[in-house]
């Protein structure tokens, strides 16, 4: 009589992979402290995807998803988006890598009625004591019965590497463990001792940050952290990279454009044939606010990757949102879309037809700002515009980003009076 191990499989339906990829997405980012996210919180997500992925999702399809108000399966391209947040290649990827979970059970001497009916019962206690698990393992919300110091003080006053000192004070804080996040990346995390008062953390890419002080799972307050530039800071994201690859100390600005090329892409080691995308910043106080300003400028990719649907955007940071601009090639408008204030639309959603262009061609793009009436030109026509009402503050970087490589010929910010307050023609 052989013993033989009993291999119990359960399939996910689409369904509960959509499921698990929100939890997973609301756990990496702290999202809703365990009720769900907020609006706020799904705004922030959008942001994200946007910048590492170049596909702009609209609020209210974020919104359709997280409440399951919708009457089809969501669209791939959007799942596809999130999965990629997560770090996989795909939405097939995702569901390759969680499409089954195991439970082994054995030895089972001989197939018989006691056996089986043993069987079921060990699935039922092993299960119940699953879910049980589970459910003691949540987070308890943090009880916070006082006042909850949390400062940031930057060691230079530009430029990465960039040491910032983080003091805190989480004693009328009760709550298992602690942790302080340099952004919204969770990556950043770091467990913090509840009797110590600082830490000290290293930031390698500047922007306008919002650090988090995290008890459990809740963020229990937040401190921006504007780590300056020392001038325009390129960086490549991949799969192949657990963190992004610097240039800082080549040379990527000639010929009157600023440019990632095909050189220092082989001194990198980057596999062009491999998915990548790269952001250029520039991190500073631009000392004009977001009611009133206009944002010119002339960008293309480069084409260095073979692919159907190449994209390229603009992003705006201020201090306390942004303005997004998201173009795609000519056939793929389904994946464009912009932010203008608190409005976010996305072309799966909308008619955005005419954010698709040819991206390989220099297309001039302004995003104009008047009295919150915010509007988006593409080589001198009008596009879209809307009437914003949040006061989202001064401007505090500009981004952009390409699918693969792309081209940056000239950047000029002007105020509402049309005074220029920064330009850069990258003559050199």
């Amino acid at each position: 009589m052989g013993a033989f191990f009993l291999n119990l499989y359960m399939m996910k339906t689409e369904q509960q992979h959509i499921d698990l990829c929100k939890k997973l997405i609301e756990q990496r980012f702290s999202f809703g402290n365990g009720q769900g996210p907020t609006q706020k919180d799904l705004e922030v997500l959008s942001e994200h995807i946007l910048e590492k992925t170049g596909v702009s999702i609209s609020l209210s399809t974020l919104k359709r998803l997280w409440k399951n108000k919708y009457k089809q399966k969501p669209q791939l391209a959007t799942l596809n988006a999130l999965a990629v947040l997560l770090d996989y290649l795909d939405w097939q990827d995702f569901k390759r890598a969680n499409s089954k979970q195991r439970m082994l059970i054995g030895p089972i001497l001989k197939w018989t009625v006691p056996a089986i009916l043993l069987t079921i019962i060990l699935v039922l206690v092993f299960g119940s004591s699953f879910r049980f698990e589970q459910q003691q393992g949540k987070y308890r919300p943090p009880e916070i019965t006082g006042p909850v110091k949390f400062e940031a003080t930057k060691t230079v006053t530009k430029g990465i590497p960039n040491t910032v000192i983080f003091t805190y004070d989480v004693s009328n804080v009760v709550a298992d463990s602690f942790y302080i996040q340099q952004s919204w990346n969770p990556d950043t995390k770091t467990s913090i001792d509840p009797k110590g008062s600082a830490l000290a953390s290293i930031y390698y890419e500047s922007g306008y940050h919002r650090a988090r002080l995290m008890a459990n799972d809740s963020v229990i307050a937040e401190r921006p952290v504007h780590v300056l530039s020392d001038d325009w800071e390129p960086h490549i994201y991949s799969s192949k990279a657990s963190t992004p690859i610097d240039f800082s100390d080549e040379s990527f600005i000639a010929n009157g454009r600023l440019h990632l090329d095909s050189h220092l892409l082989t001194k990198r080691n980057i596999d062009r044939t491999k998915k990548f995308h790269s952001r250029i910043s520039n991190s500073r106080v631009f000392d004009v606010h977001s009611d009133n300003f206009s944002l010119y400028s002339r960008i293309k990719v480069d084409g260095v990757r073979d692919v159907l649907c190449p994209w390229m955007a603009v992003i705006i940071v201020t201090e306390e949102n942004i303005f997004s601009v998201a173009l795609q090639d000519k056939g793929c408008e389904k994946y464009t879309g912009y932010k203008l204030g608190e409005i976010s639309k996305g072309g799966n959603d909308n008619d955005l037809s005419l954010l698709g262009r040819d991206v390989r061609d220099w297309q001039d793009l302004e995003v104009r700002v008047r009295g919150k009436n915010a509007s988006i030109h593409l080589n001198g026509e009008l596009t879209y515009n809307e009437v914003f009402k949040e006061d989202l503050g001064k401007i505090v970087g500009l981004v952009y980003t390409f699918d693969g490589t792309g081209s940056i010929d000239l950047v000029r910010l002007m105020d509402g009076d049309g005074q220029s307050v920064f330009e850069d023609n990258f003559q050199r």
